[in-house]
């Protein structure tokens, strides 16, 4: 049975790995292509020329043309691209190129083979070229794109089709980019707005799926203390509070609204009482059953989490003040836990944190809730364990860190949430506010990596975080799908406006630059500046992503 058990247990674990690499593929790729859409859809509208829109990167696993583009799909569903005529430094298809084949329509070269092995066109006969001008002016004179070609001894000029194709080697064929078709040459607020485009189309997404979630799920009737769900892990639900009931009060303190079951909660999350009495560990909790039309009034011993340190209390309701660590999640995420990885394990008695004697739960609310963190990057912690006295030194969550996230270093849960109910006003400005929350998230976050020393470049998550992150939330329903979905969508196109080289903001910056000085950048130091930037960003992709497997393997 036991064997059944744990082979069930892998194929559970093995369809959820598989269904969150399918979710994972579909949300980066929804987002890339949002992303890289408004890239190509400010681009086309100034009219420049698109060789390439692709979604992923690397191997090409599906390719089409269509009009003057070819759009494809690659193996790496990490990124994309818009290859734009004349966005890095000036390209010219024919440079060093000597002789070739053309084809001519209607007396203008619509082909120009470069590939003379190429069997499609063994029978076209072999030119030198002796000139050309593939550019043209700002003007977009039609007849003005020439090459001038030589066969035995006889010159020629031909004029070229505007949207003449190059055949390179190996078969590949690109389109000519004359002056006009050029990003380069389009107008200054042109050239912004492409670049802008894509993550600006970042957060139009996340204002969309807000706003889908505003429609479907609703909004939180904090004005009443309605319950919406109950979870079955938590105390509420070993108390049969339901759907539907209403909590009337808290310890005898009237709860007429939800924010003041927070307060009450968050008061005795300190230790304490709003009298100074100490917490007792259990809540009298009175609430209306609408469905059986009558009012109870039940006992309950809140679940407690400790974030700084990642340790969730044993649940007693015969010892509500015990100090023993339980099982944080379950046993998947209990053993990625800071307190676990530094050596606590569920069962031991916190005895002592730092210089402080621990002698009920209350002693650790109030040391945790007490600020006696600052500046401090680890915290020590003395547990008895099978009889004998065990410290550890456990790695912590700041209280910084913490804010940033919208989490408490402490929080009393006893599982219960308010009800959602659509709200056709909060559905006309919610989803701005919500992109808008999500953006100052992420700025405080990236704030830490500068001002809160227990933070680092090896916290941030890559592609495997992000993989992790989807296969949990797959577990718990669309809409968690589509919430994270936005969130990820707005730290996209965030990053992406950070003015460093090789990100849209690296490029708006010489934008900026431009438009204040009246003088373009040189071309090809622009370039490097890219390409040495792009360097970096792999680099630290390489160095956030193996930080990403290490923690898979904690």
């Amino acid at each position: 049975m036991l064997i059944l058990a744990t082979f069930s247990e892998v194929m559970t674990n093995i369809l959820w790995t598989i269904l969150g690499a399918i979710v994972f593929c579909l949300v980066l790729g929804v987002i890339v292509l949002i992303h890289e859409g408004g890239h190509f859809f400010f681009a086309r509208r100034a009219g420049i020329l698109c060789h390439e829109f692709s979604i992923g990167m690397g191997p090409v696993v599906f390719q089409k043309k269509k009009g003057e583009t070819v759009y494809s799909i690659r193996a790496i569903p990490i990124g994309g691209f818009v290859s734009m005529a004349g966005e890095e430094v000036e390209f010219d298809v024919l440079k060093n190129i000597t002789k070739v084949k053309v084809v001519i329509e209607n007396e203008k070269v619509v082909k120009i083979i470069c590939n003379l092995d190429n069997p499609k066109y063994q029978d076209l006969p072999v030119y030198d070229i002796v000139d050309y001008d593939l550019s043209g002016t700002l003007e977009a004179k039609e007849d003005e794109l020439f090459i001038t070609l030589k066969l035995e001894d006889q010159e020629q000029t031909y004029i070229v089709d505007r949207a003449a194709i190059v055949n390179l080697e190996k078969q590949q064929e690109l389109q000519i980019a004359p002056a006009d078709r050029n990003f380069v040459n389009k107008p200054l607020r042109k050239r912004f707005m492409t670049v802008f485009g894509g993550p600006m189309m970042n957060f139009v997404l996340a204002v969309v799926i807000f706003f889908i979630l505003g429609v479907f799920q609703g909004y939180p009737n904090t004005g009443s203390t309605k319950l919406d769900a109950v979870d079955e892990n938590y105390p509420a639900y070993e108390i049969s509070l339901e759907k539907g009931d209403i909590i009337k009060s808290i310890n005898g303190i009237p709860t007429n609204k939800w924010d003041d079951i927070s307060i009450i909660m968050n008061q005795l999350s300190t230790g304490k009482d709003s009298s100074g009495n100490p917490y007792s560990g259990k809540l009298v909790i009175e609430y209306y059953d609408e469905s059986e039309n009558k009012t109870f009034t039940k006992e309950v011993s809140p679940q407690t989490y400790l974030y700084n340190i990642e340790v969730l209390l044993k649940y007693d309701i015969n010892d509500p003040l015990n100090t023993y660590i339980g099982v944080y999640g379950n046993d998947e995420t209990n053993v990625k836990t800071k307190s676990y990885i530094a050596g606590l394990r569920p069962g031991d008695k916190v005895i002592k944190v730092e210089d402080v004697d621990i002698s009920d739960r209350n002693d650790l609310l109030a040391f945790f809730t007490g600020g006696n963190l600052d500046n401090k990057k680890a915290v020590n912690i003395s547990v008895l364990r099978d009889g004998e006295v065990q410290e550890y030194s456990v790695e912590i969550n700041s209280d910084d860190m913490l804010a940033s996230q919208n989490v408490p270093s402490v929080k009393l849960m006893l599982g219960i949430s308010p009800e959602y109910k659509f709200d056709i006003v909060k559905l006309l400005y919610m989803p701005w506010v919500e992109t808008g929350k999500s953006c100052v998230t992420i700025f405080r976050t990236l704030g830490l990596l500068f001002t809160d020393s227990t933070v680092n470049l090896g916290d941030l998550s890559g592609p495997i975080g992000i993989f992790t992150l989807l296969k949990e939330q797959t577990k718990q329903g669309i809409l968690n799908i589509l919430y994270w979905t936005a969130t990820l969508s707005v730290n996209i196109g965030l990053v992406n406006l950070l003015p460093l080289p090789a990100l849209d903001g690296g490029r708006l910056a010489f934008l900026a630059y431009e438009g204040i000085t009246r003088k373009k950048v040189n071309a090809k130091v622009e370039n490097i500046i890219h390409t040495v930037g792009l360097i970096l960003l792999m680099g630290l992709f390489v160095f956030i992503s193996f930080n990403d497997i290490l923690r898979c393997f904690k």
